[in-house]
């Protein structure tokens, strides 16, 4: 409080802030980490994951004797040694287009530390309709975007959401995932640093923190580029949800099995009896880190696009009329493998199927018994 700008005043404001926060991984740790430290008096956060041993380098509230435990339990014991006297909310659940809206109400800002387009479109979206501010991070490879949005109903006339960055929501196949693309994790508590940093300023209503102004991080050149995203007079704002597949389910709210889920558990059920084979074409790193129960052979994506050949001596492998389960991290790699080599599957007597999901579904060892 020796601060300039900073007294009592401002403390207060904070203790008597309520932050919703979506989700406890890489970004979402040091978020909560620095806000709880700073004197948030409450923090709502939802995520419906484990702690996973491959994910501690980035998720900075975790450490290797709490693999296996949920996320927000721990989250919430770690923020509690930060500050005694923080009420947290560990909901260990999703948000869907069903119940964002109410999970909103009475929250003062909305931060998105999800990892999906899908996510941050829906969160996007529902603090949009709601007038909920909304601190955004995004990190990939060695890079990360921060905003802050505020649109809709009682934010500024001139208040940009992010839609007016991201009119609409990107092919999920032109967009690569941590799996593909990978992710320095000290990037993420950088970026999440920024996050808290922007979501402080706008509860104490200290220096500037500007609606629309996005932030760029380079970590490696060290480096911060800075541009203004204006309000789209021309884009109407949003005032009710549309459909969003697989996004990040809401407190009370059980998870719906889905066609997928069916088809994939059929699909480990047949691999676990032998009665089909599995073919990975995750990288190397990624099968060293996780796995399903499997023996099949490792065909990386990177040498079937870096040799013609690869898949056809890949194939070969297999006796004909064997059914070839093909897997990776999310289902979406495996997919594209199996629509662009099915004819040559064909050929070989071999039936090519990917698996929905991919390990981050069906990883568990445990889950044929869930």
């Amino acid at each position: 409080m020796n601060l300039p700008g900073f007294g009592p005043e401002q403390q207060a404001r904070l203790h008597a802030a309520h932050v919703l926060v979506i989700g406890a991984g890489g970004l979402g740790c040091p978020v909560m980490q620095a806000l709880a430290a700073t004197g948030v008096g409450e923090i709502t956060v939802i995520d419906d994951d484990v702690v996973n041993l491959s994910n501690i380098h980035r998720q900075i509230l975790f450490g290797a004797p709490d693999v296996g435990r949920k996320k927000v339990e721990v989250a919430a014991e770690r923020l509690r040694e930060l500050q005694p006297g923080i009420t947290v909310h560990a909901v260990d659940a999703r948000l869907d287009e069903g119940n964002i809206l109410a999970s909103l109400e009475g929250i003062d800002v909305l931060i998105d530390g999800s990892d999906t387009f899908t996510t941050k479109f829906l969160a996007a979206d529902a603090a949009e309709i709601s007038g909920t501010p909304l601190v955004w991070g995004s990190v990939l490879r060695y890079r990360g975007d921060v905003a802050l949005w505020w649109s809709g109903p009682g934010a500024p006339a001139d208040g940009a959401g992010m839609r007016d960055l991201y009119p609409a929501q990107p092919d999920p196949d032109s967009v690569p995932d941590c799996a593909t693309a990978g992710v320095l994790g000290v990037t993420t508590s950088v970026v999440g640093s920024l996050m808290a940093t922007e979501a402080v300023k706008f509860l104490a209503g200290v220096g500037k923190a500007e609606v629309g102004r996005l932030h760029m991080y380079d970590a490696l050149t060290a480096s911060l580029r800075h541009f203004t995203v204006r309000r789209d007079p021309a884009r109407a704002l949003v005032t009710s949800l549309g459909t969003y597949t697989a996004a990040c389910a809401a407190p009370g709210v059980e998870r719906r099995e889905t066609r997928e889920d069916r088809v994939g558990r059929e699909l480990i059920e047949r691999l676990a009896r032998g009665d089909a084979q599995s073919l990975d074409v995750r990288e190397p790193h990624e099968k060293v880190l996780e796995d399903i129960a499997s023996t099949g052979p490792n065909l990386p994506m990177s040498v079937v696009e870096a040799d013609p050949e690869a898949a056809r001596i890949a194939l070969a492998w297999f006796r004909p009329g064997t059914e070839v389960v093909v897997y990776c991290a999310s289902g979406r790699r495996s997919q594209g493998f199996v629509d662009k080599h099915q004819p040559l599957a064909g050929e070989l007597g071999l039936t090519l199927v990917s698996l929905p999901g991919g390990v981050q579904r069906w990883g568990n060892p445990d889950i044929l018994r869930a």
